[in-house]
């Protein structure tokens, strides 16, 4: 029986990994050299998000965008990153220490499913596979 349950959760990984989006995937595979510090925003949703590194805003990512690595300056670390909704609401938040290894393998993420669409923060490493997301657009994202 214990077989058996590892097999249905291969098969439900690889469904749910060949299930596509249209919504923006981190895609970075970079390590973060010493000094260059930066992360990324996937902006899956119809409205612009606001980024706010340790409560100052850097940039606004506008809605479908994706900027890996973000384009905005950023301090050096830590960081408290949040993406902040049009009216100031925080949809999703990150924090990065200063002690965190960012690599090709390894990092730091927030994310946040909403009825407008996914929204993901990371550093180092991309969030990969998960459950395909479905937004509902018939709801405000705001």
């Amino acid at each position: 029986m214990r077989g058996l349950g590892w097999v249905a959760a291969v098969v439900v990984a690889v469904v749910v990994s060949a299930c596509s989006s249209a919504l923006p995937t981190p895609t970075s595979n970079v390590a973060l050299a010493p000094g260059r510090d930066s992360f990324s925003v996937a902006n899956g949703t119809t409205v612009p998000v606001a980024i706010a590194v340790n409560g100052t805003v850097v940039e606004t990512v506008p809605a479908g965008a994706t900027e890996d690595p973000i384009k905005g300056s950023v301090p050096p670390r830590p960081w408290t990153v949040e993406a902040r909704s049009p009216s100031g609401r925080v949809l999703a938040t990150m924090t990065v220490a200063a002690s965190d290894y960012l690599s090709s393998t390894s990092g730091k993420v927030g994310s946040a499913d909403l009825a407008c669409g996914r929204l993901v923060l990371w550093a180092g490493a991309p969030l990969t596979g998960g459950p395909t997301f479905i937004p509902d657009p018939s709801k405000p994202c705001d």
